[in-house]
C-alpha cells in the first residue's frame, strides 16, 4: 500500500506543486486502507486542517487516487490521534491547564472553531490555519492586517490555540504591542538597579516557539522598542521559530519604522482581512446569537446585516444589545423588538453619506486640507487623493457624475469617469491602495 500512496503523491504533486507542498505533503495513508475496497482513509496532524483539505482539495485528491487505482475510490479524512512532531526542548507542562493557558496570553474563546470564514477573510484564514498546523515554520512572519474589528486578533489567537494542540509543550506567547512596549520600558527604567529584569524580559520574548503580537503599528516612533524587537526576529526566524503580527495598516505604509525592521516584517506572507460581505455578516450574527442562547430569526438577521456593514465587533455588539433588551423587557425576538433594541445604532448608521463628508475623510486620511479636493493643484499626492475621493463618491452615493464633478471644483463628468476607472484598475494590483479604500469606506460609513 505504501507504493500505491507514493504514486498518488507523485500524481498530486505534478498537478499542483504549490497546493501539494502546502496542504497535501504531510497526508498519510491509514494502515489497513485498501483502495480495492473502494474507500481509503487519509490522516493529517490537525482536525481543522483536515477539514480544509477535504473542503478545498478533496475532489482533486479523489480524482488522483481513483486514477492511480483504476476505479472510483472514496476518500475519508481523519486527524491523527498522536501528532508526530513537537518543537524541541520541551519543558514539563503546567499541572493546571487554565493557568498554563493564562501564561500564554491566549484568550480561550478565540479559536478556529468559532471563527466565521467568508470571502472577506478566506485567504487570511487559510494562511493562518496553515501556519498553525504546519510541521515547520513557514510564511515567517505571517503579517495580518485590516481595519478595526474585522477579526485579525481572533485569527492570531486561533493560531496560538491550534499550535498548542499540536505541540502541547511548545513555548507560546501572545501579547499586544502596547504590553510589549510597557514591559520593555519598565525593564530599561530599572536596568541600573535591577539588571536581571532586562535579562528576564529578553528570555521571556526570545526563547519562544511561537510569538504572536497584536497591533504592531503601535511601535511607530519607538526606536528602543523597535531595536529590541529586531533582536527577537534575529533570534527566532533563522532558527525556524514562527512569528505572527497584526496591524491596522498595510506594512509598507507603517510610519516611523526602522527600514531594517520593516524589511524583516515583510519577508514572509502579508494577508488582508476585509470588511465582511452580507452573507458573512448574517452568519456572524447567527453564530454570536447561538453562543449566548438567543434565537435569532433569519429575516431579523438579514435586516441587521443590511444596516450594519462595518465590522464584526459591531455585529456582535448588536446581538448582545438585542439579548439584553428582549430579556429585560420580556419581549420575543421579532423585527419590531429588534428595531426598538437597535434604534440608536440604526439611526447612527443611517446618516447619509455626502460628497463633502467623503472629501473631508479622504483629506484627513492623507494629511491634506479639504480645500485640496476642490483645488486646481496637480501635485501627485493631491491628485491621487482627489481621484480616490471621486471613486468613493461614485461608489458610496447616488449622486450623478456631473454632481460629483461639480463638487470637486467644477470638474466635468469625464474627469470623474477617468478617476473611477483608474482607481478601479489600480486596486486590483495595489494591495496598499485596496487597504486604504477599505479603511476609508469604514470611516466614511461610520
Amino acid at each position: 500500500m505504501s507504493d500505491f500512496w507514493k504514486r498518488c503523491q507523485e500524481r498530486l504533486a505534478s498537478e499542483n506543486r504549490a497546493v501539494y507542498d502546502s496542504w497535501l505533503a504531510e497526508l498519510t495513508l491509514e494502515e489497513g486502507s485498501d483502495p480495492d475496497s473502494g474507500q481509503i482513509t487519509l490522516t493529517g496532524a490537525a482536525a481543522s486542517k483536515m477539514r480544509e483539505v477535504q473542503k478545498n482539495h478533496g475532489e482533486m485528491i479523489a480524482a488522483a487516487v481513483s486514477a492511480v487505482a483504476g476505479h472510483p475510490v472514496e476518500i475519508l479524512f481523519r486527524a491523527r490521534k498522536n501528532p508526530a512532531q513537537t518543537p524541541a526542548a520541551a519543558p514539563e507542562p503546567a499541572q493546571d491547564p487554565a493557568e498554563d493557558l493564562a501564561r500564554t496570553g491566549l484568550l480561550p474563546k478565540l479559536t478556529f472553531d468559532n471563527f466565521v470564514e467568508g470571502k472577506a477573510n478566506q485567504f487570511a484564514y487559510a494562511a493562518a490555519l496553515q501556519v498553525a498546523t504546519s510541521p515547520r515554520a513557514i510564511y515567517n512572519p505571517l503579517f495580518i492586517y485590516g481595519g478595526v474589528g474585522l477579526g485579525k486578533t481572533h485569527l492570531m489567537h486561533a493560531i496560538g490555540h491550534e499550535f498548542r494542540k499540536l505541540h502541547p509543550h511548545a513555548r507560546v506567547r501572545c501579547v499586544s504591542a502596547q504590553q510589549y512596549m510597557q514591559e520593555f520600558m519598565e525593564a530599561v527604567r530599572q536596568k541600573a538597579e535591577h539588571p536581571e529584569l532586562m535579562r528576564q524580559f529578553e528570555a521571556k520574548y526570545q526563547d519562544l516557539d511561537l510569538f504572536l503580537i497584536d497591533d504592531i503599528q503601535s511601535f511607530g516612533k519607538r526606536e528602543g522598542t523597535q531595536t529590541n524587537f529586531f533582536l527577537v526576529f534575529e533570534n527566532m526566524v533563522p532558527h525556524g521559530k514562527q512569528i505572527v503580527l497584526t496591524s491596522d495598516t498595510y506594512p509598507k505604509s507603517l510610519k516611523d519604522f526602522q527600514e531594517r525592521l520593516l524589511s524583516r516584517m515583510t519577508q514572509g506572507l502579508t494577508v488582508e482581512v476585509e470588511p465582511p460581505e452580507l452573507e458573512m455578516r448574517v452568519q456572524i450574527l447567527h453564530q454570536k446569537a447561538k453562543s449566548i442562547g438567543l434565537d435569532l430569526p433569519e429575516e431579523v438577521a438579514e435586516v441587521i446585516a443590511e444596516h450594519l456593514k462595518s465590522n464584526v465587533r459591531e455585529l456582535e455588539g448588536a446581538v448582545q444589545q438585542i439579548y439584553a433588551f428582549t430579556h429585560f423587557s420580556k419581549m420575543p425576538v421579532t423585527l419590531e423588538s429588534v428595531k426598538l433594541a437597535l434604534r440608536d445604532v440604526f439611526r447612527q448608521n443611517s446618516v447619509p453619506v455626502t460628497l463633502e463628508s467623503i472629501q473631508q475623510r479622504v483629506a484627513e486620511y492623507y494629511n491634506l486640507k479639504q480645500a485640496d479636493m476642490t483645488s486646481k493643484s496637480r501635485i501627485a499626492p493631491v491628485a491621487k487623493a482627489r481621484q480616490i475621493a471621486m471613486y468613493l463618491c461614485k461608489e458610496l452615493t447616488q449622486k450623478s457624475l456631473p454632481e460629483i464633478g461639480k463638487s470637486f471644483g467644477g470638474r466635468d463628468h469625464a474627469t470623474v469617469i477617468h478617476a473611477h476607472k483608474k482607481i478601479t484598475a489600480e486596486r486590483t494590483r495595489d494591495e496598499a491602495l485596496r487597504h486604504d479604500l477599505n479603511v476609508l469606506t469604514q470611516r466614511i460609513k461610520n
